[in-house]
């Protein structure tokens, strides 16, 4: 089985384009993949995403609302399981980042409508655990020493405890390319510009 974890801002045309790769690799693997996707919403990641998409400073506290919002509302929709939350996230992506349209409750709620349970949804939106679940994701963040807001650290089960940190889009596009991902290849990640985690 292969473990990714990856690390995005929720409104970085960077991180979705990651987002996409990765579910693909997902869907098209013969081997187990675990996807989990843990939004990052900091300063740093917030100004590195206004420099790239050449956003007004002026309007940073509005964004890293935004972001914010998006993270909770997120994590809210991981507790009606991983997959639907993956699907809401790139839908409301989707609604901001390519069709320009504000990320409003009437996206929220025909999601859901559609998709699972738009009542639950508000119940856990507004809930102590989403914020709990929101904050051990930027302390996993740090634990992984996360410096770039669209990275993935991948561990292939089959190889004791080895695994990669990938930082950038796209390096992350290459992650189906990996030697080190099929299952009994030795782990060879000296060509890669990554960090080793054991």
């Amino acid at each position: 089985m292969i473990e990714i974890y990856l690390f995005v801002n929720p409104l970085d045309r960077r991180s979705v384009e990651a987002e996409e790769t990765l579910l693909a690799f997902s869907n098209d693997s013969t081997e187990k993949i675990n996807l989990t996707i843990l939004p990052i919403v900091n300063q740093k990641s917030v100004t590195a995403a206004l420099a790239f998409q050449r956003i007004p400073l002026e309007v940073r506290n509005t964004y890293m609302n935004l972001a914010y919002k998006m993270a909770l509302d997120f994590k809210a929709a991981q507790i009606q399981g991983k997959k639907i939350a993956r699907e809401f996230l790139l839908t409301a992506q989707y609604e901001i980042l390519a069709t320009k349209q504000p990320y409003c409750e009437s996206v929220v709620e025909n999601f859901f409508t559609k998709h699972g349970d738009y009542s639950m949804f508000l119940e856990d939106r507004s809930s102590e655990l989403v914020k709990e679940l929101f904050w051990n994701d930027q302390q996993t963040a740090r634990n992984f020493h996360i410096s770039c807001e669209t990275s993935a650290v991948v561990y292939n089960c089959t190889h004791e405890g080895a695994g990669l940190l990938i930082e950038g889009s796209e390096t992350i596009q290459q992650i189906p390319q990996l030697n080190y991902l099929q299952p009994h290849c030795p782990l060879n990640a000296s060509k890669q510009k990554n960090k080793a985690y054991n």
